[in-house]
């Protein structure tokens, strides 16, 4: 097969997502490619002979199936039509490889021991202290991601609970597709209503919860917006700052833990959540690295510094210093004395975000709903950062107080609890980024005023910009300026 041809059987690549989206009345099935971050409309019609192609069927077979599924298609055109999504690299590859078989979510593998080292399982599970969480009602984190995913027996149960979801009681089909490509996979995805799960009731209360209790939600669901990370020492319990009801919590006595206190050990949890492993080496600037071990301390020894008064100006100071020094103790002194901020500096973290929000904006206005959360969020966020441009304007704004200090402290010691600075940005880069991110943050207020106000989503901007950035992708600014040097 010469690489202008297509596949004999074809599917849709592992690294290919569809996902289902009903925009008012209208359904419409959207196909990302999470290599190119290119996006593909396809209508009903288009989706059930794409479906067809689970990579066992030839074309002709592919219209038979479809045809079945009262999908007609003469066979040229579904040939010109594989051959279209061939030549945009969305199917799914003969050699070997990831695309050499059916996609299965991998189960997690066994972290390897060093020698001496105790069994991982034995690790005690540290939890982020002092914080108990008061959820809304609301549905916000039901509105905001881009995927919500469900095993099989999730599915089942869902269906079971809600038949009348998209009609999805008989035909599994009809509410999911697959995590990824078009093979049976391990999970599935729920289909989109204006940018919410399907099973989201109108007044933002999960009607699974309603029918059946918390277990009748996905694992990811009950877990959200819990954290796992496994330092080597201990299993790291935060949260993700992703949610406008885990910064109301702050300060608040008498909410629901992260997690039972009678869970103890990392083998006391569902062997199901997913926990992260700190490398044995991170990379704490571009030309340095450090071991776990002195990246665990290190970071102990930055949670119990006196914060300073804008965590924004102490996050950009801490970067220069570790560039400078390493993680020595002169490096967390710079933290808490900080330099001001400098809007030269900002300018170009500020230029990236945009140019990613707006063309992801543009993207969302040819086909999502006006109504959808996640559209609005990124114009929101593409506004700001445009916004921020101006040079007086984001002076006056790095000059103004603090309007939610406490907020800023919080998401700080929430990310170097769980150790979410770390990961494939450079630690001196992910802290520039964060203090981005709470600068953004500040500005949204005066940009979503009058458009959103009174959606509880928007009463906490920093958690409105966490969840925006890494449920659609907008956090890969920082690597574009990384890149630019």
């Amino acid at each position: 097969m010469s690489p202008s041809t297509p596949p004999a059987r074809p599917r849709l690549a592992a690294h290919v997502l569809a996902r289902r989206h009903v925009v008012g009345e209208e359904e419409r099935v959207i196909l990302h490619d999470v290599r190119t971050g290119q996006l593909l409309q396809l209508g009903p019609r288009e989706w059930v002979l794409l479906s067809a192609a689970d990579g066992t069927r030839d074309v002709e077979g592919i219209v038979i199936a479809a045809a079945r599924e009262g999908a007609h298609a003469r066979v040229p055109a579904a040939q010109a039509f594989f051959a279209e999504l061939h030549a945009a690299g969305l199917l799914g590859a003969d050699e070997a490889g990831e695309d050499a078989g059916p996609w299965r979510a991998a189960a997690p593998a066994a972290p390897a021991l060093d020698p001496g080292e105790r069994d991982p399982r034995e690790r005690p599970l540290e939890v982020l202290p002092d914080f108990s969480l008061h959820c809304d009602g609301g549905g916000s984190c039901c509105r905001i991601y881009a995927s919500i995913l469900f095993d099989p027996e999730e599915a089942a149960r869902a269906r079971a609970l809600r038949p009348d979801v998209l009609s999805g009681g008989a035909r599994h089909e009809r509410a999911f597709t697959p995590e990824r490509g078009t093979w049976p996979c391990a999970a599935s995805v729920v289909a989109m209503r204006d940018g919410r799960c399907a099973y989201l009731e109108g007044e933002g209360r999960c009607s699974l919860h309603a029918k059946g209790g918390p277990e009748a939600k996905p694992l990811g669901c009950r877990t959200f917006p819990t954290s796992f990370i496994d330092d080597g020492e201990s299993v790291r319990v935060s949260v993700a700052v992703e949610c406008a009801c885990v910064l109301a919590s702050v300060g608040r006595p008498g909410g629901a833990p992260l997690l039972d206190p009678r869970l103890v050990t990392r083998g006391d949890l569902d062997e199901r959540i997913d926990v992260a492993r700190l490398p044995d080496r991170a990379q704490v600037a571009p030309c340095a690295t450090a071991s776990r071990a002195e990246v665990v301390a290190w970071s102990r020894r930055l949670a119990a510094a006196a914060p300073p008064p804008d965590v924004a100006a102490g996050l950009f100071s801490l970067a220069a210093a570790l560039e400078a020094e390493g993680l020595a103790d002169g490096a967390i002194a710079r933290f808490e004395r900080p330099d001001p901020l400098d809007p030269a500096a900002l300018a170009p973290w500020l230029a990236a975000l945009h140019g990613r929000a707006a063309r992801r904006a543009r993207e969302d206005a040819a086909w999502r709903s006006e109504r959808d959360l996640a559209r609005r969020a990124t114009q929101w966020i593409a506004d700001a950062s445009l916004a921020l441009a101006e040079p007086d304007l984001l002076a006056a704004l790095l000059l103004s107080p603090v309007r939610a200090p406490d907020r800023e402290r919080f998401y700080l010691r929430a990310a170097l609890h769980g150790h979410r600075l770390l990961g494939a940005l450079p630690l001196s880069l992910a802290l520039r980024d964060r203090a981005v991110r709470l600068v953004v943050a500040r500005a949204l207020p005066a940009v979503v005023d009058g458009e959103g106000p009174d959606d509880p989503a928007c009463a906490e901007p920093i958690a409105l910009v966490e969840a925006t950035l890494r449920g659609h992708g907008l956090d890969a600014y920082a690597a574009d300026v990384a890149a630019a040097g």
